[in-house]
């Protein structure tokens, strides 16, 4: 079980379920890379593997603390299974590739 420092964020329940309101980025991406990685170690539990949609722009970069302790050693990459959305028609080597953004920020690390 992990540990999340207290964030400050606000709730507000609705119709189509939990909104919350962060007080700044660093406060959103913790909170983001704690829930991905708690889908990911139920779904690795439940179904063998951990399947995620990435687009680019700033989710990577929000992505990022997945890279660090504690995340980066207790998650089972092996079982995540990578799609591409909104991915710009550009070769994957290109500055404006979301591939290019993703394995630079999040996968080569």
């Amino acid at each position: 079980q992990f540990v999340v420092p207290t964030m400050s964020f606000s709730r507000v329940e609705t119709s189509r379920g939990e909104l919350r309101i962060h007080e700044s980025l660093d406060d959103l991406s913790t909170d983001l890379v704690e829930y991905v990685s708690e889908l990911s170690e139920a779904s690795v539990k439940e179904r063998g593997v951990f399947t995620i949609a990435l687009s680019g722009g700033s989710l990577i970069g929000l992505l990022g603390k997945l890279c660090e302790a504690p995340y980066i050693k207790t998650i089972d990459w092996t079982k995540w299974h990578i799609f591409w959305v909104d991915e710009r028609v550009v070769a994957k080597s290109h500055a404006d590739s979301n591939y290019k953004l993703a394995r630079d920020g999040l996968l080569t690390k």
